[in-house]
């Protein structure tokens, strides 16, 4: 039976140092292997061990990254070993294939987006009305999908202006999803697991295995035959629960190594589906 992985990037299987930082072990700094370059500045890292098990993935051509990235925060990035030919981002508004935007992908998500929530230039206005008033440092927008909110630290007013927002976006067919200084604002039908079933389809795969640490993965992991969660992030905190979730038992980039070794263990042929416990 074929296995598809579908995973999310950042806090799953890559860190930040402030992510590395806050995790139950930093790794040496030699154990580790920079994928996110810009400039003169590293945003990102792998360990060695997830890196090299990545590779292996890679070459199998089984793992699909499903990110909330735009397309040029993950073109970007220096993944080890084949380029995947399939890669989700955006959080499902794009497809991309060996590296280029599936347009027929593109308008079907445009189709929902239009029939299920108020206007992208709506929220962006509210947005910017909201960068104006609070302690917000930046608004940015993800092409016209969607647009998140930066803080230079967080602080114990953010959560608390998260869940005011969430009842505003809610109202309008949006949702909220606040991780680490970043406050995220996208239509409730912009979702990654639509995305994962559809490139499943394509790739006429049997199986599908996700991971994620965001509450813009829950529907993605729910949906999966088997998933995996970090004891850390947005999932974490909320205390997310499946019968075939697992989570890990570590934190950080631990956790991420954790993670890279379970998808391994996840493309071994076996004879039925099984889903951990």
């Amino acid at each position: 039976m074929s296995t598809v992985i579908a995973t999310d990037l950042d806090g799953t299987v890559l860190f930040s140092e402030r992510a590395m930082a806050a995790g139950t072990t930093r790794p040496d700094p030699a154990d580790l292997v920079p994928v996110d370059i810009d400039g003169d500045r590293t945003y990102a890292y792998m360990t060695v061990d997830t890196a090299a098990r990545w590779a292996d993935l890679a070459a199998a051509g089984v793992v699909v990254p499903a990110t909330t990235r735009s397309v040029p925060q993950y073109l970007r990035l220096r993944l080890p070993g084949r380029a995947p030919s399939h890669a989700i981002v955006c959080n499902g508004a794009r497809l991309l294939v060996d590296g280029e935007s599936d347009p027929v992908w593109e308008r079907q998500v445009r189709r929902n987006m239009a029939a299920a929530a108020a206007t992208f230039d709506a929220v962006w206005r509210q947005g910017v009305d909201w960068h104006g008033r609070r302690g917000f440092a930046a608004v940015r927008a993800v092409e016209d999908f969607f647009l998140y909110l930066t803080v230079e630290t967080r602080e114990a007013w953010l959560p608390e202006f998260a869940a005011e927002a969430g009842e505003w976006a809610g109202a309008c067919g949006w949702r909220v999803s606040l991780q680490g200084r970043k406050l995220y604002l996208l239509p409730s039908s912009l979702d990654k697991a639509a995305a994962v079933a559809h490139v499943a389809q394509r790739l006429a795969a049997g199986r599908v295995v996700a991971g994620g640490d965001s509450l813009l993965d829950a529907d993605m992991l729910r949906a999966a035959d088997a998933a995996i969660r970090p004891a850390h992030g947005e999932l974490h905190l909320t205390g997310f629960t499946a019968p075939h979730c697992r989570t890990t038992a570590s934190s950080g980039a631990a956790a991420g190594d954790e993670i890279a070794k379970w998808y391994g263990e996840q493309t071994i042929d076996r004879p039925t589906s099984t889903a951990p416990r």
